[in-house]
């Protein structure tokens, strides 16, 4: 897919410089970076924070090597999730069409003192890649 000017002139939605050679030597299996997407909150809670239903759009990158999966949005993380770690099995997948993958969870087991749900939306043409990835990782598919 056409990368954002955003992240071709600013690098908006990459990957951080510190942290590309330790993805490099976990042995990345799928990346890619400068992705559109959206994040959609429903009934969220959070500390000084409520959302019933919101969208934000963002730029950012989502990778999977064969140690973690790591997600950033606009230069901040995300998601960072060891292969071991038992919240991978809370992470829930799917594919929304060919180049549309989406990635959700309770915010609750992830972030000390939320609750809601939490849905990152990827527009990348490796979709069925991190697919795959994902899956073979430990996370469900579906929807949380």
């Amino acid at each position: 897919m056409k990368k954002s000017i955003l992240y071709r002139w600013f690098g908006l939605g990459a990957v951080p410089k510190s942290v590309r050679p330790t993805l490099e030597s976990e042995g990345i299996v799928v990346l890619d970076e400068g992705m559109s997407g959206r994040l959609v909150m429903k009934d969220v809670d959070g500390p000084a924070k409520r959302y019933r239903q919101r969208t934000e759009r963002f730029l950012g990158s989502l990778v999977v090597t064969q140690q973690r999966i790591l997600c950033h949005t606009f230069r901040k993380r995300q998601l960072s999730i060891a292969a071991g770690d038992e919240r991978l099995r809370q992470l829930f997948v799917d594919l929304l069409a060919q180049n549309r993958l989406s990635l959700s969870f309770e915010s609750g087991n992830f972030r000390q003192g939320w609750r809601g749900v939490m849905t990152f939306e990827f527009s990348t043409d490796q979709a069925p890649r991190f697919l795959d990835a994902l899956r073979s990782a430990g996370v469900q598919q579906g929807t949380a």
